[in-house]
């Protein structure tokens, strides 16, 4: 397939990771295994693992262009570690747990790439349980329509994608805020839609699996009150009460939606 720019690397996959082997195996495979592997770099960034992952690192070899293991200050501050080293047109986080959805994602991304470069990508999502079962695509699962596109206002009624289906131009991000503990990528995220000039771009297949949990979800309370936050900095106070008694409802009909399946 072409590639409509002439530098080949497209997208920089940043892998974090600190003592979840398991997962960073499932993560690894996933990216090992695309059909395309020129279009992209992939960088490693462990807070300095215990449990064998460093070692498994190790024994990838050049498979892995960037490995860094070493204490950080938290997932933030390790993704903030892995910004600093991209050098692709695209930033593209995959963390430990999470893979892409396919083998041929990659090569469809870049076949699908229209000539003029978007400011982002994004594409569904498939929710995974802990035991890797399928749950089912954000797109279906979530009561409002996924986007056609995405816009500085797009998340006024909370997030409709997953960080792992959402690729941006290097040039438009900027660092994770690490006053969120919990909500610096929602924060991060619309940022840079806000700092968008051109245009965002919808892939017509699903991007990723996103394993259900993690650690938004095992602070659920600090995370609700984060996100809280971070809307109302973007989008105001008042309009943002308002807008939670819609998130409020809309996160209750998901759950009821998931203990039905």
């Amino acid at each position: 397939m072409t590639n409509p720019v002439s530098n080949p690397l497209l997208f920089s996959i940043v892998t974090i990771h600190y003592n979840d082997l398991d997962g960073l195996r499932r993560t690894a495979d996933s990216i090992m295994g695309q059909t395309e592997r020129k279009a992209f770099e992939w960088i490693v960034i462990d807070g300095g693992s215990t449990d064998g992952s460093v070692a498994y690192l190790e024994s990838l070899g050049d498979q892995i262009d960037v490995v860094v293991s070493e204490k950080d200050g938290g997932i933030y501050d390790a993704m903030n570690k892995g910004l600093e080293r991209c050098k692709g047109v695209y930033v593209w986080f995959m963390n430990a747990g999470d893979t892409i959805h396919a083998a041929d994602v990659v090569e469809k991304l870049v076949g699908e790439m229209p000539a003029e470069l978007p400011d982002v990508i994004f594409g569904d999502t498939e929710f995974m349980d802990e035991a890797g079962r399928p749950v089912g695509l954000i797109s279906k699962l979530k009561p409002q329509p996924f986007p056609a596109r995405l816009h500085g206002g797009s998340f006024r009624y909370g997030m409709n994608i997953c960080h792992q289906s959402f690729l941006a131009k290097r040039s438009l991000v900027p660092r994770f805020d690490l006053q969120y503990r919990q909500a610096a990528d929602v924060d991060w995220i619309i940022q840079i839609l806000k700092r968008m000039q051109g245009q965002s771009f919808r892939s017509s297949f699903v991007i990723s699996n996103f394993e259900l949990g993690g650690s938004s979800a095992q602070h659920t309370q600090k995370a609700w009150k984060e996100r809280y936050l971070v809307l109302e900095k973007h989008y105001g106070w008042l309009p943002n009460l308002f807008a939670h008694g819609w998130i409020l409802l809309r996160r209750l009909l998901f759950k009821l939606h998931l203990l039905g399946k």
